[in-house]
């Protein structure tokens, strides 16, 4: 891969990433905040601004709706995609908890979608990181979660690495893997069973059980996990019958979406 890069797209970028870090940004904090000069930051974000990728109320300037629209496109624009939207949906209604549809992105974990029980009364990770809204977007570090290590596992060690040397191993909790050994040695054993737990290393007190969903080349396509509180995800339930239906599930998922495949090329 070239390593060229266009220097103004990454410093639109870095500003679109820091308006929304800080919660909106006037151009005053702008300028402090990054190494551009005040005019520079100011003709990006007259561009953007301009063409909605920001808007400005006051002096402050704000993520704009247009990447909505982006995101809704890259999320429907897969039917693999929107089958696992229904998965996760009937998985929800099913367990009565919280469940994820993630895939990898940028070396890390994007949540695609997610979808809660009505009453389910266990807060979901989401309050844990962000006030925002909606969850959909949210990014998650492959190792501390199940999604992630049920993607990871279907890696080769060499791009295992790739993703450890750009993101390292980051502590969530205190039960959260910071040793690479100790990692590798768990993804060994997500191959094995076929099947990722992830104990309490996100959010204290939450436990997660998790499954690749393999696309129809044989790629890993994404995972899907099933997410509730250690109250509730107890011995058999934690270890057996969760992570049965969710293999069962993921099953037919793979199955339907070999068939949508097929059907489109036919």
């Amino acid at each position: 891969m070239s390593s060229q890069r266009a220097k103004t797209t990454e410093r639109s970028l870095h500003l679109i990433e820091t308006i929304q870090r800080l919660g909106g940004a006037s151009l005053d904090e702008l300028t402090a905040e990054v190494a551009f000069s005040r005019s520079t930051i100011h003709i990006h974000l007259r561009t953007l601004l301009e063409h909605g990728y920001l808007a400005k109320e006051g002096e402050v300037y704000h993520i704009g709706l247009r990447f909505l629209n982006h995101g809704e496109y890259a999320r429907s624009r897969k039917t693999a995609y929107t089958l696992a939207k229904q998965t996760v949906m009937d998985l929800a209604d099913r367990t009565d908890e919280e469940v994820e549809f993630v895939v990898e992105n940028d070396n890390r974990g994007i949540l695609v979608h997610e979808s809660f029980h009505p009453d389910s009364q266990f807060p979901s990770k989401e309050r844990h990181i962000s006030s925002a809204p909606s969850t959909a977007g949210i990014y998650y570090y492959l190792h501390s979660v199940a999604t992630g290590k049920a993607i990871l596992a279907e890696y080769s060690d060499d791009r295992i690495e790739r993703v450890l040397d750009e993101w390292g191993l980051p502590r969530q909790t205190d039960q959260t893997i910071t040793d690479e050994d100790a990692l590798f040695q768990e993804l060994e054993q997500v191959r094995d069973r076929g099947i990722a737990f992830a104990d309490e290393e996100y959010v204290d007190g939450l436990r997660e059980v998790g499954r690749r969903v393999e696309a129809p080349d044989g790629s890993v396509l994404g995972a899907i996990a099933i997410i509730g509180p250690k109250y509730r995800f107890t011995d058999d339930r934690y270890t057996t019958e969760l992570p049965t239906l969710l293999d069962e599930a993921v099953s037919e998922l793979e199955e339907d979406i070999r068939e949508s495949y097929l059907e489109q090329y036919r």
